[in-house]
């Protein structure tokens, strides 16, 4: 053991019980030079180490035996995790340092959850030998706490200015009401309620040990002195414990990590996911404060909300089992408020207003006061700069795709994948409630074509219709007064007696619905046709931009002329949801993606708070969120938004498809629709997990839907193609610790399984239906034929042979009556049994008659198969394309392969 430097005269102020007295002892040889971290070379060891030990008093003995050191970690059992009353345990340092140890001596050292201290400490505060019985002299922790500070200061006089703030602090009765008001001075005075460095100081130490010795955290909850001053001293971003250690026997404590704190820019749903999952697995160690500018808080309950006249987002989402099953039970009671609304295999439809109201209730329960802080307010770079959200650790932003947390702290860290351009009507049914045609029906007309989407609520009978926009349909989308129609500023229609609906002006009409024969104002008409909806049942409209893109990282620094008023020398700043990673939302998953986000980012950072991975805050402490990410990033638009985009989603693609739809057979178009989504029927409801009953008649209904609309229509529809389900398909991308029950330390990957597959009836994950076309049979080129004549799956051409496009190019297929198993066929009516007569067929707008579409010439015959409406001088109806074996002249093989090949750049 180290050898002890004795003063006897020094001892005996030590321990006396006047204050007085022992103020005088700056003027004595200093022991220990506490700032220079200077060390004192032992002759019987050859140690660089400070010296920790204390005098000790005249009447006990200076020898270094001491048998109550021990030789290895003791149990977890044997330390507390409230510090009451507090349990130190010894362990000696002899194995580390001093003499070379022998061979078959270990190096103890404090584990993440430790703070050692040396024993000396320990006698020092009890005023006799560590192990002995202390003396009833009647010594509060406040007398004992003055005593230990004098001492201190004793030790430490090479800074005059810090040992006189000291010795005015223990000497000042206004300070000196508890041991919480002495060490608050100290954090205020000495410290300026800021640590310049993660590292560890004596005076550090000495504030802790004084803390734990006078059980100060257990008394956070009660007094906000003892929340701050713990907060400060055991900032879980420093350092446990001085290094090197010091060279003598340590005494061990649990350590009593501080509050982490989490600022969250932006309250939507993936802010307060993030917010609810750090509240219920943090264990009470991190408080988290979200801003948001759209709440208001009720003056006389004090709770937060959202305004009656607010704009809310009305869009109805589908969450996957897959990520509602890794909410807590409370969370997902809170979120579908026990009444969860089954449409797609495997999920639940709920409106996004209703997904931020319930989990904004939920921040608000019993169980989360205290640790979730919300704040009615918006904030900006500037605010932040200037101190609005105060201190804290790490900053998440969740403030959508417009994100200032991404375009500032982030900048040459994003990257577009690809845009799109995309029209809103949103709808509510009112009084009528539910929606006109049943959920399946819904379902098989949105996957058999990509021109059109719905997500509706049956539930309430609200939801939003979407269709994609080409270039020029994106720049008509207006008011009368010529700005664009947006979120922030929407567009209207007219009632059927002219007048305007509440909440809008006549500047807001939307410009289209004033022109009733152009083509988009047809299109949008048709789209509500489509699903059975009434013009006036639309409350707005919008255009959306959709923006496919990421940040490179999801976590950085945050710049240090930001971190004025962060009281370590840096904070990190993350982002999640939107913020982080925009998607398309055809294939949508975007709140999905972000709850999963909240999700992963709870877990990573507790995960790294309980492991001390913070002690001073790198960014590897937040290395397995970042991959989580980037990993969500190429699941989601690598396998779902850019294959969307290839197909039919950007501008330009869309564009060139609706020019090539007018020259499409009418009886063609409405064909293959039909045939892509009976199949997409008959291959959901044979899945395990479909919720509804078998459809009756399903092909009549979808052929009585269609024949409402205009004929250009039709055939626009029939080019955009069905969904590209077999290029989403994949592995999902999950949150491990909350989806794993393993231990997180043998968590190496998410839990994967394949979408649709034969254990995948009851996984939660969704792929909807492949439609599979006919191939082409050609007589130049002869591979082996299978399945009736039909050509192996590897060798299909990259574009649907049977297509609409195919057809109308010459690439017909052949015969109907070679069709394979789940090719286009008129007996899938037959199969399911039923007539059209005894057909309970949508009829909100009734079956109009042939001609009375005006505009676009509608011709859609159901029963006849010969093509009709030919162009002159085209190479031939499709039934003789179907008949006769042909080569396709080298034209129109062009135009299939650019079709095919036309993609969005990386």
């Amino acid at each position: 053991m180290p050898s002890r430097v004795s003063s006897p005269s020094l001892s005996e102020q030590f321990y006396c019980n006047d204050s007085s007295s022992v103020s005088s002892m700056s003027s004595r040889r200093p022991l220990y030079d506490h700032f220079s971290m200077s060390c004192r070379s032992s002759t019987s060891q050859d140690c660089s180490h400070p010296n920790f030990s204390f005098p000790l008093p005249p009447s006990q003995s200076t020898s270094s035996s001491r048998g109550r050191g021990l030789r290895s970690k003791p149990s977890k059992l044997t330390l507390t995790k409230t510090l009451s009353p507090p349990q130190p345990t010894t362990r000696s340092r002899a194995a580390s340092f001093g003499k070379r140890p022998r061979p078959h001596a270990t190096p103890v050292v404090p584990s993440h959850d430790e703070i050692a201290f040396p024993v000396s400490y320990e006698d020092a505060w009890a005023g006799s030998r560590y192990g002995e019985s202390i003396v009833a002299d009647g010594r509060t922790d406040l007398d004992r706490a003055r005593i230990f500070i004098t001492r201190f200061i004793a030790m430490s006089s090479n800074n005059p200015w810090v040992n006189a703030e000291l010795r005015d602090i223990i000497t000042n009765r206004e300070l000196c009401r508890s041991v919480a008001h002495v060490v608050w001075a100290v954090m205020h005075r000495v410290f300026g309620n800021r640590h310049a460095d993660f590292g560890v100081t004596p005076l550090v130490q000495a504030m802790r040990f004084i803390l734990i010795k006078a059980n100060i955290p257990a008394e956070v909850d009660v007094c906000e002195k003892a929340r701050q001053v713990v907060d400060f001293f055991f900032d879980p971003t420093l350092h446990r414990n001085l290094e090197p250690l010091p060279c003598e026997e340590l005494v061990v404590y649990k350590y009593p990590v501080g509050r982490l704190r989490v600022c969250v820019v932006g309250g939507g749903p993936t802010g307060l996911a993030s917010a609810i999952s750090l509240a219920e697995k943090g264990g009470g160690k991190i408080e988290v404060h979200v801003w948001e500018r759209r709440w208001v808080r009720d003056e006389r309950t004090g709770e937060v909300g959202y305004p009656p006249n607010a704009r809310r987002r009305d869009q109805v989402v589908t969450l996957q089992d897959s990520v509602t099953d890794l909410l807590t039970p409370k969370s997902f009671q809170a979120l579908f408020a026990g009444r969860p609304e089954r449409v797609w295999p495997g999920s639940a439809n709920i409106q996004i207003r209703k997904v931020e109201d319930r989990f904004l209730k939920r921040c608000q329960d019993d169980d989360l006061r205290g640790l979730i802080h919300l704040h009615a307010e918006g904030v900006t770079r500037e605010e932040l700069k200037n101190g609005k959200c105060a201190d804290f650790h790490v900053l998440l932003g969740t403030d959508g795709a417009a994100s200032w947390v991404r375009r500032d702290y982030f900048r040459g860290y994003e990257k577009e994948r690809g845009r799109s351009y995309a029209l809103g009507l949103a709808f509510d049914r009112g009084s009528a409630g539910g929606l006109p045609w049943s959920q399946p029906l819904n379902m098989f007309l949105t996957l058999g074509q990509t021109r059109y989407l719905l997500n509706a609520s049956d539930h309430d009978g609200k939801g939003y219709l979407n269709m994609q926009l080409t270039e020029d349909e994106w720049h008509k989308m207006v008011g009368v007064d010529g700005e664009p129609v947006h979120f922030g500023s929407p567009g209207c229609l007219r009632r059927e007696d002219g007048s305007i609906p509440e909440g809008f002006t006549e500047n807001r009409v939307f410009k289209p619905s004033e022109h009733r024969d152009s083509s988009l104002w047809k299109s949008i008409e048709d789209g509500l046709k489509l699903f059975g909806f009434k013009e006036s049942e639309v409350n707005n409209v919008v255009r959306i931009p959709i923006v496919v893109q990421a940040v490179r990282e999801g976590v950085q620094q945050l710049p240090l002329e930001d971190s004025r008023f962060v009281r370590r020398p840096h904070a990190l700043v993350a982002v999640a949801g939107d913020a982080a990673m925009t998607v398309h939302f055809w294939p949508g998953r975007g709140l999905n993606s972000g709850i999963k986000a909240g999700i992963a980012f709870g877990d990573e950072l507790v995960h790294a708070l309980n492991r001390g991975e913070f002690a001073g805050l790198p960014l590897s402490s937040m290395k397995h969120y970042n991959d989580f990410i980037l990993k969500l990033q190429d699941r989601e638009h690598d396998k779902r938004s850019i294959p969307i985009l290839n197909q039919s989603g950007t501008p330009e693609t869309l564009d060139w498809l609706l020019k090539q739809a007018s020259s499409v057979p009418d009886n063609v178009a409405i064909d293959w629709l039909v045939g892509a989504m009976t199949q997409i029927a008959d291959r959901l409801e044979q899945r395990e997990d479909w919720y509804f009953k078998p459809e009756i008649n399903v092909e009549a209904q979808i052929r009585i839907v269609l024949r409402q609309m205009h004929s250009l229509t039709l055939r626009e529809m029939a080019v955009s193609f069905p969904w590209p389900t077999r290029e989403m398909a994949g592995a999902e991308v999950l949150p491990c610790r909350s989806a794993k029950p393993e231990p997180p330390e043998t968590c190496k990957k998410a839990e994967q399984r394949l979408p649709g597959s034969a254990s995948g009836g009851s996984n939660g994950r969704f792929e909807a239906p492949r439609f599979t076309a006919p191939t082409l049979r050609s007589k130049s080129s002869s591979p082996k034929l299978r399945n009736g004549g039909f050509m192996d799956e590897k060798q299909r051409p990259p574009m649907p042979m049977g297509h609409p496009l195919m057809a109308q190019q010459g690439m017909g297929l052949g015969p109907s009556s070679g069709s394979p198993p789940g090719s286009l066929r008129r007996s899938n009516a037959s199969k399911r049994g039923g007539s059209i007569s005894s057909l309970p067929v949508p009829s909100e707008f009734g079956v109009a008659e042939a001609g009375s579409m005006g505009g676009r010439q509608r011709s859609v015959s159901v029963n006849t198969p010969g093509a009709q409406g030919q162009e002159a001088g085209s190479d031939g109806g499709l039934t003789r394309l179907m008949s006769v074996k042909r080569q396709p002249n080298q034209t129109m093989l062009c135009e299939a392969m650019a079709l095919a090949l036309f993609g969005v750049g990386e």
